[in-house]
This record gives structure tokens, sequence and C-alpha cells, in this order.
């Protein structure tokens, strides 16, 4: 077996007393192989953990998106609006699924519970690289959920859109999708990490918002 001492007898040096001493090229290649996986494992756990904390941080992000457009809708609060300040009687946010990458705070100005163009755009709220909203999804007393993507109970997107609303004074949510006809009690936003993990943001109609845990379902 090759080794290191013997290197050091080919160029006229001593070996260290005792005999050969050192490591073997097989041991080296061992030992070089094990630093290489536990190097491999530490950077792949450290990413998953970096798209875990972005992922939390997008849900709370827009956790406090829906908190603001509530504050807005019950405070009087001034818009730009064609050159002046308007008040808007109720203000919301719009998820559309043409848009996965982003969503819209929006004012209300001709309260018609539904975001009609860019003039009424407050402030649009972008997600990070690779992180979307995969899905938003109003439902309904019957359990029936209307998502702009595919979830648990549907295989195809039921509805393009999702607003949720708030109107002066009530705290309240009011939601609304592409069906004008329907009611419903609850909304969800689900934001999904480049590895496929997501987490939902949950509005009920009395205007509670929470963060569900990574993976859960509404």
């Amino acid at each position: 077996m090759l080794t290191f001492s013997h290197h050091l007898r080919r160029f006229g040096k001593r070996a260290p007393v005792g005999g050969p001493r050192g490591f073997t090229l097989i041991e080296l290649l061992v030992v070089s192989s094990i630093i290489v996986i536990i190097t491999m494992v530490l950077l792949l756990r450290q990413s998953q953990f970096d798209s875990s904390t972005i992922l939390r941080s997008m849900g709370y992000s827009v956790a406090l998106s829906v908190r603001q457009a509530q504050v807005y809708g019950t405070s009087v609060l001034g818009s730009a609006n064609g050159g002046s300040v308007q008040y808007a009687p109720a203000y919301g946010l719009y998820f559309s699924n043409t848009t996965p990458n982003s969503y819209v705070l929006f004012a209300d100005f001709n309260n018609n519970g539904a975001y009609d163009a860019a003039s009424e755009t407050v402030k649009v709220f972008s997600l990070s690289a690779g992180y979307t909203v995969s899905e938003a999804c109003a439902k309904l007393s019957g359990g029936t959920n209307r998502c702009t993507g595919s979830d648990d109970t549907a295989t195809a997107a039921t509805t393009n859109s999702v607003t949720i609303l708030f109107r002066r004074p009530n705290p309240d949510a009011v939601f609304a999708t592409d069906i004008p006809s329907e009611q419903y009690t609850s909304a969800y936003v689900q934001i999904r990490s480049p590895n496929g993990t997501t987490r939902s943001v949950v509005v009920t109609s009395a205007g509670q918002i929470s963060v569900q845990a990574p993976g859960t379902l509404p």
C-alpha cells in the first residue's frame, strides 16, 4: 500500500521512527467523501431553512396586507383619484390567477365591491422571486370552495379572482369572486415556495385573520 512515508523515502528523507506512518490514499478519499457529504447536507438544510423563513415572512406579509385593508376600510382615509383626494367607502385586496406573483390593495371608490381599474389601485404587493399565490379561495357556507387554482376539493380553477373587502365602519370582511350571486363565509390565500411548501392566510367574515402552519389546509 502506497503511503506518504514511502514518498518521503523516495526523496531521501527519513521516515518517522517506528516504521511507516501517515494516511493512505484510500483513507484520504474516505475522509474527503465524508466532508463533501456533510457539507452537502448542511447546505441543503440551510436552503430549506431559508425557504421556510421566507415563506413564513410571505404569509405574515399577506396577513398584514389584509389588516391594512381592514384598517383603511374602517377609518377615514383619503386616496388619490383623478387628480384629487377622495374618501373611498371601502378598501380591499384583489387576488387574480393571471398575476400569481402579486396582489392589489385597492380603494373601492364606486362602492361596487370589486376592483375595477388601475385608478382604484392603492398599492401593488409583489412576492419574492419563486414564491407565488398558488390559489385564493372563497368558501361557501356549504363548504364548497371557489378557488383561483386547484385545491383539495377541486381539480381546476373555479374562479379567476377573489376579493376581500372591508366597508366603513364595519370591521367585518366581505368576499367576492366572479360569481356575484354567491355569499361566502370566509376566504384564504395560499402562498407556495419554490420547493412546494405552502402556507395559508385565513380571513373569516368576522374579520379575524390567521396564518396557518406550513402545509395545513384551511
